[in-house]
């Protein structure tokens, strides 16, 4: 009985550290890259983003939308607008010091990135939400709640962005083109 007893407790040891090992050598997601050339993609929206906001905080923003990004699709259903960006659409949000309008010179501090990509490992709601330091270039894959959970209250009507009068969903877009 012992012995049985050893056997299955070195049994279950092993098969513990097999899993611990094969979780360790799990790849990570790999983090997609935001386009150079946003730059010369159209603002989302033409209004001045110098308040502050929760996860902005007291920063000028400036906000690009791919071409495909534009192409959403908007349907209606019980009287309620649902605005849905295609696959492969990003957003690139440019997050300045200081709520003033940045000068031609100034330079973003940071980069936020929303990339639609639902077959993403990590994506929350159909979006790949990424942070950029905009000088260093690094880059990180944010794998968490936290700007899905705000990004969420883009879809109904809230104190931020243009307060959305007509309670659409936006598809966790505070300002989707139009």
């Amino acid at each position: 009985m012992m012995r049985s007893m050893r056997s299955y407790m070195s049994a279950c040891l092993y098969i513990a550290a097999a899993l611990s090992i094969i979780s360790a050598c799990r790849q990570s997601p790999e983090i997609p890259e935001i386009p150079a050339d946003y730059g010369n993609w159209n603002v989302a929206t033409e209004t001045l983003l110098n308040y502050p906001v929760p996860g902005h905080e007291d920063h000028f923003r400036r906000i690009y939308i791919s071409p495909s990004g534009e192409k959403i699709n908007v349907t209606s259903k019980n009287g309620r607008v649902y605005c849905e960006f295609p696959e492969g659409a990003v957003i690139v949000k440019e997050i300045y010091m200081g709520l003033e309008e940045p000068t031609s010179q100034e330079r973003p501090i940071l980069l936020t990135v929303m990339i639609k990509d639902s077959d993403h490992p990590e994506s929350r709601n159909g979006w790949v939400w990424l942070s950029q330091n905009y000088t260093t270039k690094e880059t990180h894959l944010i794998d968490y709640e936290y700007c899905a959970d705000c990004h969420a209250n883009a879809n109904e009507s809230h104190p931020y962005g243009d307060k959305n009068p007509d309670n659409e969903f936006r598809d966790y877009v505070y300002f989707p083109p139009r």
